[in-house]
């Protein structure tokens, strides 16, 4: 039985899944589908044995670890307020029934942030954003940019990039 989705005696039809987005660990809150006055946390993560370090990928998706069931639409409701902030960035998706959208290019580490952030064309620093569709991943560049003082050119771009990711996920 899945840890996220304990509750096999429910008889009804599952309402909605969501799957996590990032390679890494996300956690959150949902309601209890039996007394939705009662908060229960959760966990979804790809054990490590599931994920190949040196590519970057994920080599086997596990249902039962990155989807969490929801089995009415007040449950739902109460998940989206619950966990808005992991909504809006992008790192929670409903998940449709086929594997969670998880490029290698959104698992970057912070000398890859700070590589990014020094591309010194404002052209190739555009085409390299490109390649992210992650909100928390260029959220981090947009921090670091900011953080190393980088021209107000540069943090707008990666604003635009953002804003059409956000866009995206709407």
């Amino acid at each position: 039985m899945a840890k996220n989705n304990i509750y096999p005696a429910k008889s009804e039809e599952i309402f909605k899944r969501y799957a996590k987005v990032p390679v890494n660990i996300v956690a959150g809150l949902r309601v209890d589908p039996f007394d939705t006055r009662i908060q229960v946390g959760w966990t979804l993560s790809t054990s490590e044995e599931d994920f190949d370090f040196s590519s970057k990928t994920r080599r086997n998706f596990v249902y039962d670890n990155e989807v969490i069931e929801l089995y009415s639409s007040h449950e739902d409701v109460m998940f989206r307020r619950l966990n808005k902030n992991l909504l809006d960035k992008g790192l929670l998706k409903e998940y449709t029934g086929i594997q969670a959208e998880n490029s290698s290019n959104n698992f970057i580490s912070d000398e890859q942030v700070a590589i990014i952030v020094e591309i010194k064309s404002l052209t190739d620093f555009k085409q390299e954003l490109e390649k992210f569709t992650s909100v928390a991943t260029l959220s981090r560049i947009k921090e670091m940019a900011i953080a190393t003082n980088k021209s107000v050119k540069k943090v707008q771009i990666i604003e635009a990039r953002l804003k059409a990711v956000q866009d995206e996920l709407d």
